[in-house]
């Protein structure tokens, strides 16, 4: 698959999502936007995986498996601060926090793609950056212990807010989920399939 038509299936995923997610928010009925949400993060985590799991087996550069795994990052990222701005800008506006967690989202998206682009770089000058990729790792072990203190946190939470449309941020509570669940796979699979090629110092 060349680059181009990956880029039109993503848009069309992130189009079709988007306009589910717009219906589903304003049907106020938790369990579709629930629906919705994981459906889209979980596909983006299961590609993740795929092809993290492919540039593995292939034994491509270390470089060029965790350019992936930050891509597919930064695009639970972007598809959460997209999520959370389609749902409190249209549809659900009197939850005035929302601009913080959207921009913090989308801040962490453009990060994790600039990090991706420039191992990207590294593999294309066929040479891979320690540091950069030590740092990688570093922060990929601290996201994976994040969202699964978050995915706990919100499963046992006693009032399950993404359930109860009373809650003004139920929507976002249900965004905040789903993206924890599809990061912490990406980041378990990225330590697990790179756990034997860190390089050297």
């Amino acid at each position: 698959m060349n680059e181009n038509s990956t880029k039109f299936i993503w848009v069309c995923i992130l189009t079709i999502g988007m306009c589910s997610l717009i219906l589903a928010a304003g049907s106020g009925v938790p369990h579709y936007y629930m629906a919705v949400t994981a459906l889209i993060s979980f596909t983006i985590a299961a590609l993740g995986l795929r092809n993290t799991i492919a540039l593995d087996k292939a034994g491509a550069p270390l470089s060029a498996v965790s350019a992936s795994t930050a891509r597919y990052m930064g695009l639970v990222y972007a598809w959460g601060a997209l999520a959370l701005f389609v749902t409190y800008y249209f549809i659900l506006p009197e939850w005035r926090e929302w601009p913080v967690f959207f921009g913090a989202l989308a801040l962490v998206a453009v990060v994790s793609l600039f990090f991706a682009t420039a191992l990207s770089n590294d593999v294309a000058r066929g040479k891979d950056d320690p540091t950069l990729l030590k740092i990688g790792r570093i922060l990929t072990i601290v996201q994976f212990a994040g969202t699964v203190v978050a995915v706990i946190g919100l499963l046992i939470d006693p009032d399950k807010q993404f359930l109860n449309t009373a809650k003004l941020d139920w929507a976002a509570q249900t965004v905040f989920l789903f993206g924890a669940i599809a990061l912490a796979a990406i980041s378990a699979a990225a330590l697990f399939y790179t756990r034997d090629r860190q390089p050297a110092a």
